[in-house]
């Protein structure tokens, strides 16, 4: 009788696949329904794991794969997720599959054959089937933002966008034609959905995109100070880290 535990901050999320769980399978046991990452970790560290863990990516109190780092996770984890970004960090834990939601009935249930396999022969055989999987899998970077302008949207192409700034707690992206928009994501979040290709974070204040950079300035101390495009009142001077990693961006064969 395989024993469930479903990490999910959305009850009707879980009301759902948990009455999708007994339609596949009426000997399946939930164990425990959890809603924060605090609240998982502490009862990891205090239950026997279950055969299965379905777990949510974005919780209320942060990204679930922060479970990871506090608890050894043995159980398969199944993560579902309304968001396509993080497929790759789901596999370089204890990922054994990567569902979207809304949840279809088919997808799940080759999902759960997957995890009970692996969790009855717990092979490195398997693990390196997963590995596989894992480089075969493409990160879906942004490539739009919808932003609101007033009295109406405006569709903001990524390849339009020369950086993003951070002022007084609020985050604006700025086009190459000097348009300047507010958006609802904060710097950390467009780091992981932005094409780490495209665009670079020089600062806590920025995120530039690699055409944004007009001229590059070097001091004495090996920090860099950086000339964008459209101009600022001043460039933007980096931290002699941020200088480093950003040479090393820099100077890729893939860009």
């Amino acid at each position: 009788m395989p024993s469930v535990l479903i990490i999910e901050d959305e009850l009707p999320n879980i009301q759902r696949l948990e009455k999708m769980l007994h339609v596949l399978d009426k000997n399946i046991t939930i164990t425990a329904t959890l809603q924060t990452v605090q609240a998982s970790i502490q009862w990891l560290k205090s239950h026997e794991q279950p055969d299965i863990i379905f777990m949510d990516i974005r919780l209320t109190d942060g990204l679930s794969f922060e479970i990871f780092n506090q608890v050894v996770i043995k159980a398969p984890v199944i993560f579902i997720t309304a968001y396509d970004e993080y497929a790759l960090r789901a596999f370089e834990v204890n990922g054994v599959d990567y569902l979207l939601k809304p949840l279809e009935a088919d997808k799940l249930e080759k999902s759960i054959s997957k995890a009970k396999s692996i969790a009855g022969l717990g092979s490195n055989e398997s693990m390196l089937s997963l590995i596989k999987s894992m480089q075969a899998k493409q990160l879906i970077y942004r490539s739009r933002f919808l932003v609101a302008y007033r009295d109406k949207y405006i569709l903001a192409m990524a390849n339009n966008i020369a950086y993003f700034t951070s002022e007084n707690k609020a985050t604006f992206l700025i086009t190459y034609s000097s348009e300047r928009y507010m958006i609802d994501q904060t710097l950390e979040i467009l780091e992981k959905e932005l094409d780490p290709d495209i665009f670079f974070r020089i600062s806590r204040q920025f995120i530039v995109s690699l055409k944004s950079i007009h001229k590059i300035h070097q001091s004495f101390n090996g920090q860099l100070k950086i000339e964008l495009l459209p101009a600022l009142d001043d460039g933007v001077l980096l931290s002699r880290e941020k200088s480093n990693q950003m040479k090393k961006w820099l100077d890729q064969s893939t860009l």
